[in-house]
C-alpha cells in the first residue's frame, strides 16, 4: 500500500496541533506555578557555613557575607540565607549586621535581611553605635540600606526611634522617617 501526502496530512496536522498546544501551555504558565514546581523538586544548591568576600578594585576586601546555610531553588533568581552576618571593614571603621534570615537577590547586589536585624558600627575614639529593626534591605556594594519597619538607634546612652530609615555607610548619613523620638541624656561636665 502506498501512502500519499493526502493520507499523511491529517497525521501531520494532529502532531503539529498537539505540539503547539503543549508549547502554548508552557509559555502561558504563571510564575507561581513554575515556582511551585521548582520547590517541589527541591533545591539545586545547598551550602553549609557559607562565606563570600567581595573585593574592591584594588584587591582589598570590601565586605564579607557569612551564613549558616544558603539554599537556592531552580528557576528562582534569589537565594535564601539562614543566620546571615554582613561584615564591613574600611580603614578603621567596622560595621556588622546580623539577622535570622535573608534573601540575596540580583547576584548579591541586594540583600533583604529579616527577623531581629541587629547592627553595630565602631569608629576609633567614638562610642559604638547600634541598630535594631525587624527588616533591612541592604545594597552591599554601594553600602546603603533602607527599612520601612520601626528602628532603634543607640549610642553612648542616647536612644533614637523612628518609623523607618535610610542609611549611607560611606558618608555616615542616617535619615529617620515618620515619627521620630529621641532620648539624649545630658552629660554634665565636672569642674
Amino acid at each position: 500500500m502506498r501512502l500519499s501526502l493526502q493520507h499523511l496530512f491529517p497525521l501531520l496536522a494532529l502532531g503539529a496541533l498537539a505540539g503547539g498546544s503543549l508549547w502554548l501551555e508552557r509559555i502561558t504558565r504563571s510564575p507561581e506555578e513554575a515556582s511551585a514546581a521548582a520547590r517541589a523538586s527541591g533545591p539545586d544548591v545547598i551550602v553549609d557555613q557559607m562565606a563570600v568576600t567581595r573585593f574592591d578594585i584594588n584587591g582589598v576586601p570590601h565586605y564579607t557575607l557569612d551564613a549558616r546555610n544558603m539554599t537556592h531553588l531552580p528557576g528562582e533568581a534569589h537565594s535564601h540565607l539562614d543566620d546571615p552576618v554582613m561584615h564591613y571593614t574600611r580603614d578603621t571603621m567596622r560595621l556588622q549586621l546580623a539577622a535570622r534570615s535573608a534573601i540575596a537577590r540580583d547576584d548579591g547586589e541586594r540583600i533583604d535581611l529579616a527577623g531581629e536585624v541587629r547592627g553595630e558600627r565602631a569608629l576609633p575614639d567614638q562610642p559604638v553605635s547600634t541598630f535594631a529593626s525587624e527588616s533591612l534591605t541592604l545594597w552591599p556594594r554601594v553600602e546603603s540600606a533602607k527599612t520601612t519597619d520601626p528602628v532603634l538607634l543607640t549610642q553612648n546612652g542616647a536612644e533614637v526611634r523612628g518609623n523607618g530609615m535610610t542609611a549611607d555607610n560611606i558618608f555616615g548619613l542616617i535619615t529617620l522617617t515618620g515619627r521620630v523620638d529621641a532620648y539624649m541624656p545630658v552629660k554634665r561636665k565636672t569642674p
